[in-house]
């Protein structure tokens, strides 16, 4: 018990020194896992079916102990990411695994000349240009590999026999990362660190009414070394640190064979902005899911084919729509 004190200790220190600002890890951010991606983004504190390299490393131990996962991602006319993933039981306690994210601008035509425009001109200008239009071409690219080790922990917290037994699960989870970027002719190489933890507890101790309610809290804290990113330039980029934390609760209606979970998250990332998701799951063969980023709504689906899941979601944004789907596959 002592060792789960120190790490929400750990956590919370790490939270008085969070700061936000640089948005160097944007395209990697932008490969969020379809299910995520459904509720907007506020699935710290929720299982997912996958990405749990950016939404929360614990969600390797709280979810199949071995998967493989696949991940493609467009945006309509801007970019394309793809994402490979799987994890493997070491040991009894441990798990183990790793991701890859490939995020690819392509065919982006060079504007020297825009610094005297508005947000909206810039964009308007790069957008009305047609493929044949005359003028230099840029690519960027960008490709991460993260490694996780993550473990569940099981406890009661007992409040005393006048009182009732509370019993947790806490997956816990690190990753350490590797990013290779390309921008035009230049390339930057970073490393970092992240870390998360998720704590998922029932109440039925405390009345009948809540036995078949699951709460859940997500912990998750990137770039805890301010990820240095180098260039051949010599110029160096840092990664800020962001804390992200979030509150879930899923409640079971055997009955109908259903269940409601509701998530919220935050991020310091963006302070005044607060992600909320919903997922309505029949017999664990139909997801349906919407949320909100906190900009944009957002709606997907889930399909359970016995060992396979398929995830798909849809949002509309101001320059165009992104659509994901992932499958995954649980041996």
């Amino acid at each position: 018990m002592k060792h789960i004190i120190k790490l929400f200790l750990l956590l919370i220190l790490f939270t008085q020194s969070v700061i936000c600002g640089e948005y160097g890890d944007a395209f990697l951010l932008a490969s969020h896992h379809s299910h995520a991606q459904a509720l907007g983004y506020s699935s710290v504190a929720t299982r997912v079916g996958g990405g749990h390299a950016l939404n929360n490393p614990a969600g390797f131990a709280s979810g199949a102990t071995a998967q493989f996962g696949m991940l493609y991602q467009q945006f309509d006319g801007l970019s394309s990411n793809i994402v490979l993933e799987g994890n493997h039981g070491i040991s009894q306690n441990y798990i183990f695994g790793i991701t890859y994210i490939h995020s690819a601008v392509d065919g982006l035509h060079y504007r020297p000349n825009l610094s005297g425009l508005s947000p909206e001109d810039r964009r308007d200008s790069v957008l009305t240009i047609g493929a044949d239009a005359p003028g230099e071409l840029i690519n960027y690219r960008e490709d991460g590999v993260f490694l996780t080790l993550a473990r569940v922990f099981e406890f009661e917290i007992n409040l005393g026999w006048k009182f009732f037994k509370i019993p947790v699960k806490m997956p816990v989870g690190i990753s350490t990362k590797y990013l290779d970027k390309i921008l035009v002719e230049n390339r930057g190489l970073g490393f970092g660190i992240d870390i998360g933890s998720q704590v998922f507890f029932n109440l039925a101790g405390m009345t009948k009414v809540l036995s078949n309610t699951e709460f859940g809290i997500g912990l998750f804290v990137s770039d805890i070394l301010n990820t240095p990113v180098y260039w051949t330039t010599e110029h160096q980029d840092a990664i800020k640190r962001d804390f992200t934390r979030g509150f879930s609760m899923r409640q079971n209606l055997p009955a109908y064979s259903t269940s409601i979970t509701l998530s919220t998250s935050q991020q310091n990332r963006y302070p005044d902005v607060r992600q909320y998701g919903l997922e309505i799951g029949f017999k664990d063969l139909v997801y349906m899911r919407g949320g909100y980023d906190g900009y944009t709504p957002s709606l997907g689906l889930g399909i359970g084919l016995k060992k396979f899941i398929i995830d798909y979601s849809f949002s509309q944004h101001e320059l165009a729509n992104l659509q994901k789907i992932g499958i995954n596959y649980h041996f």
